[in-house]
């Protein structure tokens, strides 16, 4: 505890917000990993029972409606929809399912740009902590010039412990959005191809 405790007074003052933004990293991290995991259905299962559940031309849609619910995700939410809109044309169908994947769209994509942020200004972040430590060296070096070389390599080791922190940050963060984000296109892609799927099923173009 104490070697990571110099570890951060030796890297200087831009070590704090750094150390704010990996804190704010992993939290969103984990939130992002068990909403994304929350929000991910299996489609073919969920179609497979929603088809045993209602056939075109119902007129109950209670009981897939509540299968569509109990797999839960935007993709259950978005079947349930459909199924409610059941009775009038494929083109109404598609609008109420697009409507609704509309409304999936912000909870599936909330605090990605945070993410995107963070990655941004860690390194500027860590970049300011070495200016400051170098004009800390270049200061020490004015005033004792080279006879006391302690003080000028300590402003050149906080330059490289916040810069090092910045980049690690960066690629750390980097590493994240884009698990994250291509975990929610991919669930985006499963709700389009499955909410055509389903309106094909509900509209009698394939059985």
């Amino acid at each position: 505890m104490n070697s990571v405790l110099a570890f951060i007074k030796n890297g200087g003052v831009m070590m704090y917000p750094l150390i704010i933004s990996s804190i704010a990293l992993i939290a969103l991290g984990i939130e992002r990993f068990i909403s994304l995991r929350k929000a991910t259905v299996d489609g073919d299962a969920l179609l497979e029972a929603v088809k045993g559940a209602y056939k075109p031309g119902g007129v109950d849609v209670s009981a897939a409606m509540k299968l569509c619910s109990d797999f839960g995700g935007p993709t259950g939410r978005m079947f349930a929809r459909g199924l409610k809109n059941a009775h009038r044309p494929a083109d109404s169908i598609e609008m109420a399912m697009e409507q609704e994947a509309s409304n999936e769209m912000p909870q599936l994509e909330a605090n990605l740009p945070v993410l995107r942020t963070i990655v941004n200004i860690a390194p500027l972040l860590g970049l300011l902590g070495t200016i400051a430590g170098m004009i800390s060296s270049f200061r020490a070096a004015s005033q004792s010039g080279l006879s006391n070389p302690t003080q000028v390599l300590g402003g050149i080791s906080e330059a490289l412990i916040s810069t090092a922190t910045g980049i690690t940050l960066a690629v750390v963060g980097f590493i994240f959005y884009n698990y994250f984000a291509n975990q929610s296109k991919k669930i985006v892609e499963d709700m389009e191809y499955y909410g055509a799927e389903l309106v094909n099923y509900l509209t009698g173009r394939i059985d």
